[in-house]
């Protein structure tokens, strides 16, 4: 699997999927807002497709009675996939937040956990360079909590990705080479493990994982990861909770704003146009204080 099939894959999906199709284009006239500040950016996104993802139901009463939709007798035959490894396979996204948006299933349907699948992650993203991949914990914002899966958008659209090299970083632990480092005035918790080794990196993570873990839960955490410059670049965002206040307020304070990864790296998707036009720094900031840890 190379860069050449994923890129084959999407343009053949593109082709054949009317509903994909569609959804793509009318990314093209989605509006957006962005706020500077200072040492990190956030950029609002109007996108009315993701009503359903945003104010899905994620109780496990509600979970079971739906059928899995990444589960493959689930999926609609006109979506293909790409084998990964003997584990994973590559999706693209139906209802894409970003360009080239793909989720990425075990094929097999267990409940969503990282840590039984790290290497895998590594893997896949030193074969998706030219994309950022990520994971949406359990209770963090993932769609599907009962079926492990990744996804992967193509880089360069999250702002996180490049506003990191600029902030102030205190190690935490490590040495040059291969170390964990917390990103200062990033205005969201965040823990970034870099090393070009990638038994290092799975010894990193494994020892913030159970620094971080409360009884036999994972920790909240949506995780994003680059592999550049010979090297993987993981980020921990660590979270307190799932939804703000405003998702569950009532009358003209209610906001649907449920931040998953893409939302706590930087793009915050409002489905309502209500939302996006009231959407402001101040509102910004409130919402990362309280879903961030």
């Amino acid at each position: 699997m190379n860069h050449q099939d994923i890129t084959q894959l999407y343009k053949e999906q593109l082709a054949v999927w009317d509903d994909f199709r569609m959804r793509v284009e009318q990314m093209q006239a989605i509006e957006w807002k962005t706020f500077d500040f200072g040492t990190f950016r956030i950029k609002a996104q109007f996108n009315p497709a993701r009503a359903v993802s945003s104010n899905a139901k994620l109780d496990k009463a509600s979970i079971a009675k739906r059928k899995c939709f990444l589960c493959p007798e689930n999926r609609p035959e006109i979506q293909k996939g790409l084998k990964m490894n003997d584990r994973f396979t590559l999706l693209i996204n139906p209802f894409p937040i970003l360009l080239e948006h793909f989720t990425l299933p075990l094929n097999q349907h267990k409940e969503q956990e990282i840590k039984p699948y790290i290497s895998d992650f590594l893997d896949f993203a030193q074969m998706m360079t030219g994309h950022t991949l990520l994971y949406n914990g359990p209770q963090c914002g993932a769609s599907a909590p009962d079926h492990i899966h990744f996804q992967a958008v193509k880089r360069g659209q999250i702002p996180f990705e490049e506003d990191y090299k600029q902030v102030a970083r205190k190690r935490i632990f490590g040495d040059d080479d291969s170390h964990a480092e917390e990103l200062l005035d990033f205005g969201r918790k965040c823990i970034l493990i870099e090393s070009s080794s990638k038994e290092k990196m799975e010894t990193m993570f494994l020892q913030l994982y159970e620094q971080y873990q409360t009884g036999t839960e994972e920790p909240k955490w949506n995780i994003f990861l680059l592999y550049e410059n010979n090297a993987w670049h993981l980020f921990l965002f660590m979270r307190k909770t799932h939804r703000p206040t405003q998702f569950y307020a009532e009358g003209d304070d209610y906001m649907m704003i449920s931040p998953g990864a893409i939302d706590i790296a930087g793009v915050f998707v409002l489905p309502r146009r209500e939302d996006f036009d009231r959407i402001n720094k101040e509102i910004i900031w409130d919402v990362l204080q309280q879903v961030s840890l």
